[in-house]
Parts: structure tokens; sequence; C-alpha cells
């Protein structure tokens, strides 16, 4: 009987109630996330060679072995991350850098890219919006492009797209 109760006590703790405050500021937040990812395939269209400008996207609710992430994107220079908090149930953003475009491209590209993301997570009007969403992480040269080219190499699934844009004429 106590090995039942435990348990059920357990299976309680992996759900979070969110509240309707909650689910509204993650609409903000992935509204956020959609518009970064916006900004940064427009930022991947300056790019002569396919492989710089090919990025997956994941829809991670349509795999049952991630339960905190939400939506992935990933290409040659970032890894963009929505996902769940398990504690309270509020979206977060992960921008994950990585070193090897930074040295090879420089940082300008990087510095657009976060610069749209931190005005769209800034809060206008004096009250605390969705700025605590964002986190930006520096990753080594392995991490990133490893599950980059894993993804690519694995192609397209039931929840991961893999697009090449177009580039733009210059």
């Amino acid at each position: 009987m106590k090995t039942q109760t435990k348990a059920k006590a357990q299976s309680k703790t992996q759900y979070v109630a969110i509240t309707t405050d909650v689910q509204q500021v993650n609409q903000q937040v992935e509204k956020a996330y959609t518009l970064m990812v916006n900004a940064a395939t427009e930022l991947l269209k300056r790019f002569d060679v396919a492989k710089f400008r090919t990025y997956a996207t994941m829809e991670h609710t349509e795999n049952e072995q991630n339960t905190n992430l939400v939506k992935e994107f990933i290409c040659y220079h970032w890894n963009i991350t929505l996902s769940m908090s398990p504690k309270d149930g509020r979206f977060y953003i992960f921008i994950d850098l990585g070193e090897e475009a930074l040295q090879k491209f420089g940082s300008a590209l990087t510095n657009n890219l976060l610069r749209e993301c931190y005005q769209l997570t800034h809060s206008n009007g004096g009250y605390s919006g969705i700025e605590y969403a964002l986190r930006v992480n520096y990753l080594p040269a392995d991490q990133l492009h490893n599950f980059y080219y894993r993804r690519v190499v694995e192609g397209e699934t039931g929840y991961v797209s893999i697009v090449t844009v177009e580039r733009d004429a210059a």
C-alpha cells in the first residue's frame, strides 16, 4: 500500500497546473520564439553555401520522448529552443551560439540575431514582460555542429523538418 501511495504522489508531480496568466505569457514567449526563428532564417539568406543556409526545425510536442521541449530551430550558426519549465510551466527561449560560426564569420551575424531577440523580449511600459524568458548560451564548436549535422543526416521525420533557404540576390 505504501508503494502505491508513493507512486501516485510521484505521478502528480510530473504535471504542473498552468494558470491563465502563465498561459498568456507563454503565448507571448512562443510568438517571440517564432519571430526570432523568422529573423534567423532571414539572416541565413546572405550565404552562398547551402550548408550555411540549411536549418532543421523540430516540433517536440509531437515526440513523446521530449517532455520539456516544445520547439527547436538549429542551423550551422545557432540553436534556438523553446522549452517549458517542469517547475512552473513557463516557457523559456534558449539561444545557443556556436564557437566555430563566430570564429569563421565574426560576431556581426550573431549580433544582428541577438539584437532582434532582445528587442522581442524587451518589456515596454515599465511592466515585467517576457524578459525572463531569454537565455543565451555559448557552446564549444563540436557541440552545436554535431547536433546540427546529426539532424540533417538523419533527415526529416514526423517532427523534424529540414529546409534550405534561397540565397538573397545581392
